[in-house]
């Protein structure tokens, strides 16, 4: 059985991989990026019938609406799935030490606000799959996110403002899914291993296409028992 999922980031990295591994099972796709055009591994994928792409740079509130009207137009009939995978790290030169207002700023608005509104502005299509139909929603975060393992995982505190906002990202996740349950709507975070992604770098020992392919296999698994949770690909529970 095939389903509707949009997912933001989609032109290039992890958001790429999301919608080749998701199209090649016959699924509707709507790869939203801030430049769709440019990305010609992308353009590769689009047919205008399974593929498509929109514009949405997700902290201008006029490009969200937007791209909703374009999604709503194709698929009037609504949405099953939503992947909330733009991210930025922000500057690699930061620590807790050194990072300077503006640079949370940044990493927040586009780690956690621009998500939150996107999220809110395509409930609408979530809601007519009807509320006997499981639909879910997926954030994805990060270990560094996690209060508890963040002395295990960067002990020294460099990139403060990616883990301070992904921390947020998680919190944000379960507040969504404690006020959608009742709708049916599963909401989770998912840590997607570090990998060897153009954020990641060369040396990331995960391929893109194991970390999508174990995080679509969670996807298609989890559970409302499991909504409001931070899992990573190989579908282990992790401590916020």
């Amino acid at each position: 059985m095939t389903s509707t999922y949009v997912i933001t980031g989609a032109s290039r990295g992890l958001g790429l991989e999301f919608v080749k591994q998701l199209s090649s099972k016959g699924n509707t796709v709507f790869a939203l990026a801030r430049n769709p055009d440019a990305s010609e591994g992308l353009q590769k994928l689009v047919d205008n019938k399974k593929v498509f792409a929109f514009k949405l740079d997700a902290l201008d509130e006029s490009s969200i609406k937007n791209a909703v009207e374009e999604v709503t137009k194709a698929s009037p009939e609504g949405i099953d799935y939503l992947i909330n995978n733009a991210g930025i790290s922000g500057e690699r030169g930061y620590g807790i030490s050194n990072s300077p207002g503006e640079e949370y700023t940044k990493v927040f608005n586009t780690n956690v606000v621009a998500v939150s509104n996107v999220t809110h502005a395509f409930l609408p299509l979530l809601r007519k799959r009807g509320q006997e139909k499981t639909k879910k929603i997926l954030n994805i975060s990060s270990i560094l996110g996690s209060v508890a393992l963040i002395g295990e995982v960067n002990p020294g505190g460099s990139g403060s403002t990616y883990s301070v906002s992904k921390s947020a990202l998680n919190m944000l996740t379960k507040l969504f899914a404690n006020s959608l349950a009742k709708e049916n709507i599963i909401v989770y975070a998912a840590h997607p291993g570090w990998v060897k992604t153009d954020m990641g770098g060369d040396s990331a020992p995960v391929e893109p296409k194991d970390s999508i392919a174990g995080m679509v296999k969670v996807l298609q698994s989890v559970t409302a028992e499991q909504s409001g949770s931070l899992i990573d690909f190989e579908g282990k529970q992790l401590p916020w």
